[in-house]
């Protein structure tokens, strides 16, 4: 009778021991459970040179959507479960507590799973894929890949979220020989491909066909020269990354028109989530 009251203590340690990794924030079984996410920006404190337009103290809105399925078998294809938004996601947070609107809750199965995907700019999901609008490069797309939970697995779930485009930036100086009072009238990035979209099924942008690209913000009032330092010229840029460390570039003043191949140092190729600033002088 000893050797089997011990084999049942035993037994009933295991049974609470394989528990412990489980948690469920409902006071029994029977109840919802919330779905309560996280959301980080992961690249800008792993590596500074990772900026882009939202950053520093900016925030931005997000959508989310989540897939219901057993273990394995999500098809992010197919409409998802449910669609919200989270909003005030701050460019430098690491593991910022976010609010689903309107809020979700896992499924009673604990054998389904919920496997969401986040993104930015907002936008709904058909048949997996997401567009948004962007004629002049000024939008900086950001993609958090899936995080999954169910109704006893439903602590420390981080959207994770990345700059998957490259972001350029401008810079004129006043070169020897330039003629008093030359202002700058345009700079045009030459088979610049526009992020327009989402590939949900393989957490990657999609991208317009190439094209000429004029920076936003130039119209011809910057006076080249004004500061000896440079001045910034137009609006940062993202496109997508390129291979090689060379951009065709086509500059007009008020003056002339030239045909500039810009280099950039450091890096072999255009990088995803980096910012370049390419001065011209």
């Amino acid at each position: 009778m000893n050797r089997l009251i011990i084999g049942l203590l035993a037994l009933a340690g295991l049974v609470a021991c394989s528990n412990e990794n489980k948690t469920n924030t409902g006071s029994n079984t029977d109840e919802d459970v919330s779905i309560r996410l996280s959301a980080g920006m992961p690249s800008a404190t792993a590596n500074p040179d990772s900026k882009a337009v939202i950053s520093g103290n900016a925030t931005f809105t997000a959508s989310v959507a989540g897939w219901e399925a057993l273990a394995g078998e999500e098809d992010y294809s197919a409409s998802p479960t449910w669609e919200a938004s989270i909003a005030d996601i701050q460019a430098e947070a690491n593991q910022q507590s976010v609010t689903l609107n309107p809020s979700q809750v896992y499924n009673a199965d604990d054998d389904i799973k919920t496997y969401m995907k986040a993104w930015y700019p907002t936008g709904n999901v058909e048949a997996g894929k997401v567009a948004f609008a962007n004629t002049d490069g000024t939008v900086d797309a950001l993609l958090a890949g899936a995080v999954s939970g169910s109704k006893w697995d439903n602590e420390g779930k981080v959207l994770q979220f990345t700059h998957p485009t490259t972001q350029i930036k401008f810079i004129v100086k006043e070169g020897s020989g330039l003629a008093a009072n030359t202002t700058l009238n345009r700079i045009t990035i030459l088979d610049a491909e526009l992020p327009t979209g989402f590939d949900l099924t393989n957490d990657a942008v999609t991208y317009a066909a190439k094209a000429n690209l004029n920076v936003p913000g130039i119209d011809g009032s910057l006076v080249i020269g004004t500061n000896e330092a440079g001045d910034r010229a137009g609006e940062p840029v993202m496109i997508r990354p390129m291979s090689g460390n060379t951009l065709a570039l086509e500059v007009e003043t008020s003056t002339a028109t030239f045909d500039v191949t810009a280099t950039i140092d450091g890096d072999a190729n255009f990088m995803a989530g980096r910012a370049y600033t390419i001065t011209l002088t």
